[in-house]
């Protein structure tokens, strides 16, 4: 899927190596942000197209298991009346159908894997998307820290340094501490996306594989009670 591509890539860049190198940091967060709102809006309507089409061959499968039942009722009633060949017939259809059904159930396990994986790709980039508003937010503070800085150097100047000396200093300590509980709001959330996308693809690969060999215990187990019977 394209769209876990530019899943990963997008999620992947260093906010700080960003706005480090940048300029001017709010366009560059800006910038980012359109891009990460573009690769979710694709995300969502593939993921939502993808829900429609599982839905759809959820359906047929279902329609298909009926149509088995009925040839293996229609089976059963002509064994009853004594026409073996009607039944046989009757029988061969089915196992035709079954092949159809085997596909369809391997199909929507691949497709419920890739459903998966979509689905948390979208909630990815909605975590990425909060941390960028909320680094906005903080470059927001950051010039009004700043702008406070200017006007308060400017009142010392005027003030000069021998008076409200107390007062500036508590002004300066107030900025400075405040300056210094976002960066470390900043480093506590702190969290690498790209762990969370490898454990999703990791995840993704178990579940298929669990999968798989669920289906040959099935297997088996109905092998097993052949012989039995046999």
């Amino acid at each position: 899927m394209g769209i876990l591509e530019r899943t990963k890539h997008v999620i992947r860049a260093d906010l700080n190596d960003l706005l480090k190198k940048a300029k001017n940091p709010a366009l560059v967060l800006d910038a980012y942000l359109d891009d990460l709102e573009v690769v979710m809006a694709e995300a969502i309507s593939i993921r939502d197209a993808e829900e429609a089409e599982r839905g759809i061959y959820a359906a047929r499968l279902r329609d298909l298991k009926a149509v088995m039942k009925s040839l293996e009722q229609k089976a059963v009633t002509c064994l009853k009346r004594g026409d073996e060949e009607l039944a046989r017939t009757a029988l061969e259809r089915k196992l035709d159908i079954k092949d159809d059904v085997d596909e369809l159930k391997q199909e929507l396990e691949q497709r419920a894997a890739s459903l998966d994986i979509l689905k948390e790709s979208v909630r990815t980039l909605k975590v990425r998307i909060g941390e960028v508003n909320r680094r906005r937010r903080e470059l927001r503070f950051r010039r009004q820290i700043v702008q406070a800085r200017s006007e308060l150097q400017e009142s010392m100047s005027r003030l000069g340094y021998n008076h409200d000396e107390s007062i500036i200093s508590q002004a300066h300590d107030d900025l400075t501490d405040l300056e210094g509980r976002l960066e470390a709001e900043e480093t506590w959330s702190k969290e690498s996306v790209d762990d969370r996308v490898l454990r999703l693809e990791v995840a993704a690969r178990r579940r298929q594989r669990e999968q798989a060999i669920d289906s040959e215990i099935v297997f088996l187990r109905r092998q097993m009670k052949k012989r039995k019977k046999g």
